[in-house]
């Protein structure tokens, strides 16, 4: 059970992400597609390569609602939680790559271990 200010926080952090989320739907159709989905995260730094910029796409896209029918573009849970990937496995690169240089040499432990530590 949390408590008020706890819930005040959380209230306050899921209202922020709201209003990034309304202020990158520019088309204002609920969702993100992919020039608002660049849009936001260049804006927040990450200036993703078009290729992994579609693997994202794709992995975060909705999904069938009831009917079978898939909407178009990425709604705000999964935009939430694309970006916070994005963040966290930037993060993880960087501190991998110790020389900043954009290369990181690992084996596969380490990529495992580095992978399955990420919330």
């Amino acid at each position: 059970m949390i408590g008020f200010e706890e819930f005040q926080r959380l209230s306050r952090y899921i209202k922020d992400w709201q209003n990034v989320f309304r202020h990158f739907d520019r088309d204002r159709s609920g969702t993100i597609d992919g020039s608002e989905l660049r849009s936001a995260l260049s804006r927040f730094g990450y200036n993703l390569s078009p290729r992994l910029l579609q693997l994202v796409q794709r992995k975060y896209a909705n999904t069938p609602d009831y009917r079978g029918v898939v909407p178009t573009g990425i709604s705000f849970d999964r935009f939430v939680r694309a970006c916070v990937v994005v963040k966290q496995l930037t993060e993880t690169f960087q501190r991998l790559d110790v020389d900043n240089d954009g290369w990181i040499q690992i084996d596969y432990d380490q990529f495992m271990s580095t992978v399955l530590s990420l919330p």
